[in-house]
């Protein structure tokens, strides 16, 4: 081995450590893009001077707000709560306490608790109103069956003392007859004359005594009058047949009745109640309350009692507590007193729902429902810290149905396609490129070495930009900007030296003078032209706008990383490989020559022709530029270009069916006094784009307008509604004599576009084109010459838009 092969080998190695080194991070820098062009904007320009002064005197919240598109299957009830449930589910899922959720289901849930408490405060009035008369009605019924029941008790309790009284002397008196006649045949037939009537009854009334042992006063009350009537009838001693002829029983049964009448002045035996219940009305009983006592009879039937008080107070009783009267009656626990007012207030309630109805989901007052509901959408805001954003698309989107929309979703998801498309256009780019060569070179050896010394170059340009973004930040499109530049002309230089190699092989030249030939000839030019592309395209470094600046950066390291690649490494590869990049076909492939008779008769009659070929390209570009003026119609919105996504569907949708919920906000600051202020905010809420305007901060000399207009945050109607509401502010600072700046998403959008253009094409494309002549005329050593070619390359780039 040589000397300057193992250099050559050194110099491979040591490229291949720094290029493995800067490769670990490729894959780590699709984490730390950014994908907001607002965080990437100079410092002094007015929406970022706007958007510290509001993060100063109002502040800003982490919450964000994604509304939710949601497609019905039907507008019934039914299936709208089962879709608002899922996306209620997916809100309650997620492990986070400061997520809520307003949609239809909400605010009918809101309305309908309105509505619940509007009735039951409407019911306990009702029942404050009736509680008193309840309670007076418990108390008047439960003294009343107090005193009916004391009635009950006392009425049955004289009638059965009257009676066992009656009943009993009236046995006693068959007893005492009995024992009477008993005596007469032992005592008097067979003592007489010697018997006396005297004797017989006090015998008679002895032996009643000894056997009975009751009623002895009655007896001898009753003994002493039969035998006064009897001694004053037939004397004290009767003959036994005059004592036998008298009705004895009857006069025993007279005095029973004359001993009553006696002891219960006005009794008929035969009506002993009639009886009590005249003695209670002579004592002042009340009738009523009499007649109510006697019925329950003398168990005191209480449900019996309860009915009958029912009937007495049912006529004198609100309607609405008539039912309660057999619950309230008779009982002594005050707990039913309660249990009815509850009862009241359920069947209240029960009667106002029947007249006024619950409110339906699909007509809530207020045009509710309209705010909600169109046709077969229906849209849910749920308001998350920011960070929350894109766990909750990822679980809303399981359904195909759901369609999240926010500033944040269309980012995150322009972040998935990113990451999703750079690695399908680098495989796609790496094939088609490894086919190109193979098929260009005839070779198999040079088009892996060329793609692998470029795929590792590519890898480490994303590396390096991992790098710039931890400590600054990288605009998103950065990365797909560098690969087609590495690729296109990595392999465009590749080709050359690997053709270029061939051929002078080919010529009979020996390795290294094959080789020498591609490093003096072909090197040089590779150099020249990748200055053109790095310094030219770089000059967007240059840009006070960060997201251009990021390109241009993007640039520089790939172009300088793919020189390095191409035009050092890769010859010092060829120089330890020899003929081995040519295998397997070795030096009987065949190069494609650029120079085919077709280009060839195209050169030459250009040469010839000269004023022909340029009066026909500025027809070409005039044609272009007309059409391009009067058609071409370019967007900044990325929403426009991105695929149908949920978020992209979902403000389809809500520009279609909910204009108003498609809005961003817009900041107008005011230096100088309130009059002025009021006089602005008054303006502003005249234009129809504003949806709403407030004044948001009220201070000595600085007054801040939060307005919302009808356009998302990434759309490009926000331009002219920013100019708009920049004529409206110069007119009140001309009035006034204020300043008004204008920030939010109109201004970041109007900077974005027209703030960049004006750079662009007042500074940068100057410069962009000064850098490329100068590099041709330095190289070719003439002026005309890149002249020629700028303006070549300018009616080109005409072309291809056209």
């Amino acid at each position: 081995m040589t000397l300057r092969k193992a250099v050559s080998i050194a110099v491979i190695v040591i490229w291949l450590i720094i290029m493995i080194y800067l490769a670990r991070y490729s894959l780590s820098v699709f984490n730390v893009l950014t994908y907001d062009e607002t965080q990437l904007m100079p410092s002094n320009i007015e929406p970022v001077i706007v958007n510290n002064l509001v993060n100063k005197y109002i502040g800003t919240s982490n919450e964000t707000t994604l509304v939710v598109v949601i497609k019905l299957s039907n507008n019934e009830t039914s299936n709208i709560e089962d879709r608002l449930n899922y996306v209620n589910n997916v809100v309650n899922y997620v492990d986070e306490p400061g997520i809520t959720i307003t949609d239809l289901l909400t605010a009918y849930n809101s309305v309908y608790k309105i509505y619940n408490e509007t009735i039951n405060n409407v019911a306990e009035g009702i029942i404050n109103n009736e509680s008193s008369t309840v309670w007076s009605l418990y108390w008047s019924l439960n003294n009343e069956c107090s005193l009916i029941m004391r009635l009950n008790r006392e009425y049955y309790s004289m009638v059965y003392n009257i009676s066992g009284e009656v009943s009993g002397e009236f046995n006693a008196t068959i007893n005492y007859a009995q024992l009477l006649y008993y005596e007469i045949e032992n005592y008097y037939l067979r003592n007489y004359p010697n018997a006396s009537l005297s004797t017989l009854f006090k015998l008679t009334t002895r032996n009643y005594e000894l056997r009975y042992g009751q009623y002895d006063s009655y007896i001898n009350e009753l003994a002493n009058e039969s035998l006064i009537q009897l001694i004053n009838r037939i004397g004290d001693n009767p003959s036994p047949y005059t004592l036998i002829s008298e009705n004895i029983s009857g006069i025993l049964f007279t005095n029973f009745e004359n001993i009553i009448q006696r002891e219960y002045p006005g009794i008929d035996l035969y009506n002993i109640t009639g009886y009590v219940y005249d003695q209670l009305i002579n004592d002042k009983v009340n009738q009523t309350n009499l007649e109510i006592a006697i019925l329950p009879g003398p168990n005191a039937n209480i449900n019996l009692l309860r009915l009958l008080l029912m009937r007495e107070y049912i006529n004198n009783t609100p309607q609405v507590l008539a039912p309660y009267i057999y619950q309230l009656a008779c009982n002594d626990n005050e707990s039913i007193v309660y249990a009815v007012l509850n009862d009241l207030r359920s069947s209240v309630t029960k009667a106002l729902t029947q007249e006024y109805p619950p409110p339906s989901i699909l007509d809530l007052p207020d045009n509710l429902t309209q705010r909600f509901l169109n046709g077969t959408y229906t849209v849910a805001f749920i308001t998350l810290p920011g960070n929350y954003e894109d766990e909750v698309y990822d679980l809303l989107i399981r359904k195909d149905w759901v369609y999240p929309v926010s500033t944040g979703v269309i980012l995150y998801e322009l972040e998935k396609m990113v990451t999703s498309d750079v690695n399908i256009i680098d495989k796609t780019t790496a094939i088609l490129v490894f086919v190109t060569m193979i098929a260009m070179l005839g070779t198999l050896i040079g088009p892996v070495i060329s793609l692998a010394i470029l795929g590792l170059t590519y890898a480490s340009s994303l590396g390096l930009l991992y790098d710039w973004a931890i400590h600054f930040k990288l605009y998103y499109l950065t990365v797909y900007m560098i690969a087609p530049i590495i690729f296109g002309i990595g392999v465009d230089y590749s080709m050359l030296m690997l053709s270029r190699y061939l051929e002078e092989r080919i010529r009979g030249l020996s390795k290294d003078e094959a080789l020498k030939v591609v490093l003096t000839r072909v090197r040089p030019t590779i150099l020249t032209s990748a200055s053109v592309v790095g310094l030219g395209l770089g000059s967007f470094a240059i840009s006070r706008y960060g997201y251009i600046q990021d390109i241009g950066i993007g640039f520089i390291i790939a172009v300088s990383l793919t020189i390095v690649a191409t035009a050092i490494i890769l010859p010092e590869i060829m120089r330890v490989l020899g003929d081995g990049v040519l295998w397997p076909m070795g030096l009987r492939a065949k190069s494609v020559e650029l120079r085919t008779a077709f280009l060839s008769r195209m050169a030459k009659f250009a040469v010839n022709r000269p004023k022909t070929i340029v009066a026909i390209f500025l027809a070409i570009t005039a044609l272009a530029l007309t059409y391009l003026v009067l058609s071409i119609k370019i967007t900044t919105d990325p929403v426009q270009v991105m695929p149908n996504t949920p978020a992209k569907v979902g403000l389809t949708l809500l520009i279609n069916y909910f204009r108003n919920y498609d809005y961003s906000t817009a900041y107008l600051v005011v230096y100088g006094n309130k009059t002025a202020a009021i006089a602005l905010l008054n303006a502003v809420k005249k234009q129809n784009y504003v949806i709403n305007a407030v004044l948001t901060y009220n201070g000595s000399n600085l007054y801040i307008i939060t307005a919302t207009v009808n356009q998302q945050s990434l759309s490009d109607k926000l331009i002219p509604i920013y100019l708009s509401l920049k004529e409206v502010a110069n007119e009140v600072s001309r009035e006034y004599g204020v300043n008004v700046l204008i920030g939010g998403s109109p201004s970041y959008k109007y900077y974005f576009v027209l703030g960049f253009e004006r750079e662009y094409y007042g500074f940068i494309i100057y410069l962009m084109i000064t850098i490329n002549i100068v590099i041709l005329t330095i190289y070719m050593r003439s002026v005309m010459i890149p002249l020629r070619l700028v303006a070549t390359v300018l009616m080109s780039i005409t072309c291809h838009w056209h």
